[in-house]
């Protein structure tokens, strides 16, 4: 009996240092309408003591993630543990509590609290000795009624009651979004000619007659801000599944918010994350917006990705005052005053290089055999006013230059050192599409300009515009940018070098063991401004902002009907082999 009771003190001590140990996550994201706990696994955590910690049962936790065993769970890896009723998890450890006392668990807030019990936060903290919300922890017995004399300031009073009443009215709204499918449907009854829901779909997705852009009327909205009391309500939609195969990249947007939901929370901002498949499917985003109590009851929406989908999300945000995140599409047709489109918009794509094209320099554009017919259209349009000349690039085991004929047939051969030589500036423009081309260019022009400054011969400065599909090509030499001086105008830059993305990278990588692509990037900075502008409001003043969540700069105006990104990024590669981002 003696060992025995040695046994069960061992076996006592160790299930108490392991629940000790594990520390619940208050970060709660929805996923197809079932609420989870993101927790990172930390040293020390067992499938048991995390269900003792959240509630749940083992078998629980192994269900809710693929592959997941006692002998797969490691350290620094995320898994989802199921978010049960409060009152279910009390069952498990709420046992001896007293009338008007309540254990805290994972996920609960002083706002969330306060509005259950009937009391203000200061309340709250004043019945528990709590100096502020930072030291409300999961597990604690707190007090949640008492003879306490009112101690919150009128200001608080007042934010807590506008957020109720905006509470109630937003819930009438989503009433009406759920009956009777908000605006879309009072719009397509006053139609003439009544065109369903079915109809609208199939036309999104390109099948089927047009459809009037009556259902998507203008009105009028306002984005007044939350308060720091409020929880924000954030819907994410996103097709993780197309053609029954998971998407990679939108699986890395997605850890990107989540992310960038670590850091809205440290900023003391609580987000209540649901997030919604979309499949690529109208008829999949059709029953969200019919059914999903995570978009119906949102207060932000972010997504989803393609402009066809938009349209079934328009309307019921018009309706109830929601604002609508596009995080990559460049909107063509859809016009929304909720609608925020993050994608560079394409008619502003070369505004950086107002500079290059003024008249100051020359422009030569270099012709090849392939012919990249977008881009050198573009860069047509933008030269019309600064002098130039037009030459073909030969390759014959040596680079040759001619000037190009009307009818793009060689002229008379063109000596590249006298060309350089000229005092004049320079903009060189490549529109070779085969990439080896566009390399032999690039060697060509800076092994001259390396032999006419050995020659100590002066020679005009210039630089090469380039296509930003350069940047992702591994048969073009990245050194010969630095040596010719070559520019980009891109939608996104994000210079690993940088320190905001060497710490994202490295926060990323220690938790998924990857690096993160532009995807998560982009990700990453919708939240950070669009969560942050939900509690600051987003009124006539947005428009004179920039946001730099990471590396990439966002100013946003309002065009033709809806808010859109007007901000391209300029990439200039130096001599001294530096870069410049303006």
């Amino acid at each position: 009996m003696k060992g025995l009771r040695i046994l069960l003190v061992v076996l006592s001590l160790f299930c108490a240092t392991t629940l000790m140990a594990t520390k619940p996550s208050n970060i709660v994201v929805t996923i197809e309408g079932k609420a989870y706990y993101k927790h990172m696994v930390e040293k020390g955590d067992t499938l048991y003591s995390l269900s003792k910690t959240y509630g749940v049962s083992e078998q629980d936790i192994i269900d809710s993630n693929a592959s997941l065993s006692a002998a797969t769970l490691r350290a620094g890896e995320y898994i989802f543990v199921p978010h049960r009723a409060d009152g279910a998890r009390d069952v498990v450890r709420g046992g001896g509590l007293k009338e008007g006392e309540h254990r805290v668990v994972a996920g609960e807030t002083l706002y969330s609290l306060s509005r259950r019990y009937g009391i203000t936060e200061d309340e709250l903290l004043a019945l528990n000795g709590l100096s502020d919300y930072t030291q409300l922890k999961a597990g604690m017995v707190i007090r949640v009624c008492g003879d306490v004399a009112a101690t919150a300031d009128i200001v608080t009073g007042e934010a807590v009651a506008a957020d109720v009443e905006a509470d109630e009215v937003r819930s009438s709204r989503r009433s009406r979004g759920r009956d009777g499918r908000g605006r879309e449907s009072a719009a397509i009854a006053e139609e003439q000619d009544t065109v369903t829901v079915l109809d609208k779909m199939l036309y999104a997705l390109g099948f089927g007659e047009d459809v009037d852009d009556a259902d998507i009327a203008q009105v009028d909205v306002a984005f007044p801000p939350l308060s720091r009391h409020h929880t924000l309500k954030m819907a994410l939609m996103l097709p993780f599944h197309m053609n029954n195969r998971v998407n990679p990249n939108y699986v890395d947007f997605y850890r990107g918010v989540l992310v960038a939901l670590e850091d809205i929370k440290t900023e003391g901002y609580d987000v209540a994350l649901s997030v919604l498949d979309t499949q690529g499917s109208g008829e999949r985003i059709k029953d969200i917006m019919d059914f999903e109590s995570g978009v119906l009851d949102a207060q932000l929406i972010i997504g989803p990705v393609y402009e066809n989908e938009l349209r079934f999300v328009v309307g019921f945000a018009e309706d109830n005052e929601i604002p609508v995140v596009s995080p990559l599409a460049d909107i063509e047709t859809l016009e929304s005053p909720v609608l925020f489109q993050m994608q560079a918009e394409s008619d502003h794509k070369y505004d950086k290089l107002a500079d290059i094209f003024d008249g100051s320099r020359e422009i030569i554009t270099i012709y090849a055999s392939t012919i990249d017919a977008g881009f050198a259209q573009e860069m047509r349009s933008l030269s019309t006013m600064a002098p130039g000349r037009d030459i073909n690039f030969v390759f014959d085991r040596e680079s040759f230059f001619y000037r190009r004929n009307a009818d793009g047939s060689n002229g008379e051969q063109i000596d590249i050192m006298e060309l350089m030589q000229s005092k004049s500036s320079k903009a060189y423009v490549i529109v070779a599409q085969n990439e080896t081309e566009v390399d032999r260019i690039l060697t060509t022009l800076s092994s001259t300009k390396s032999n006419i400054v050995a020659r100590s011969i002066s020679y005009g400065d210039y630089v090469v515009v380039g296509n930003r599909r350069w940047t992702q090509s591994a048969n073009i030499d990245h050194q010969s940018f630095f040596r010719n001086n070559v520019l980009f105008v891109m939608p996104y830059y994000a210079n690993r070098s940088s320190e905001n993305i060497r710490l994202f990278d490295s926060r990323y990588v220690e938790m998924y063991g990857i690096l993160p692509s532009m995807y998560a990037y982009r990700g990453y900075d919708a939240v950070m401004i669009f969560c942050r502008k939900m509690f600051s409001g987003i009124d006539e003043g947005f428009i004179n902002e920039q946001f730099t969540p990471l590396a990439t700069t966002y100013h946003f105006v309002n065009e033709d009907g809806i808010y859109v990104n007007n901000n391209w990024m300029r990439v200039q590669y130096n001599g001294d082999f530096t870069i410049d981002v303006q």
